[in-house]
């Protein structure tokens, strides 16, 4: 009973692994970096900007100095569930303009649209309706992925490639047609 008294005694006073929450500074210092980095592929200016500031925010909330500390480590064992954890709870529920942006670009790009209507209206109607469906599930889509292949490096495109998404994407475009 004795070394169960100590034992909580340690692990009270020092906890396993002290949490500390990104301070807006660091936030803030990221969100410069951020825009500064030039547009993906079909993003606007805007979109990144929107994207960096969603993201921006929610570090604050949703990740830790320690988590940053260990993305940056080389061994993937330490980094890569920060990295995850990143891309589930910070960069998915900040999707909804990118995922906007991007599907309106390919849409309108798309030679098959121009036989289904008016390619503007329709894809902007398609991207509305996507972005909303990112906003609602983009973290669960992260999570799914991330629990396919953890080691993803870049889980916007391969959800963008991935053939369930692509069915929800034809789904959109093909409600806006009926409308």
């Amino acid at each position: 009973m004795k070394y169960i008294f100590v034992f909580l005694m340690i692990f009270l006073v020092f906890p396993a692994h002290a949490q500390t929450p990104v301070p807006k500074e660091k936030a803030n210092q990221y969100f410069e970096n951020c825009v500064k980095q030039p547009p993906q592929q079909n993003f606007s200016a805007h979109g990144q900007q929107t994207l960096c500031a969603c993201t921006a925010a929610r570090l604050t909330q949703f990740f830790t100095i320690e988590e940053m500390t260990d993305m940056a480590n080389k061994d993937p064992v330490i980094a890569r569930p920060a990295f995850n954890n990143m891309m589930v709870n910070v960069y998915a529920p900040c999707m909804e303009e990118p995922t906007r942006e991007y599907h309106y670009n390919s849409c309108v790009n798309d030679p098959q649209t121009k036989k289904l209507g008016l390619p503007s209206s329709l894809c902007r109607c398609s991207a509305d309706a996507l972005a909303v469906h990112m906003k609602d599930n983009g973290a669960m889509l992260f999570k799914n992925l991330l629990a396919r292949d953890p080691m993803n490096q870049d889980p916007m495109s391969a959800i963008f490639n991935d053939p369930e998404f692509q069915e929800v994407a034809k789904s959109k475009l093909m409600g806006c047609v009926t409308r």
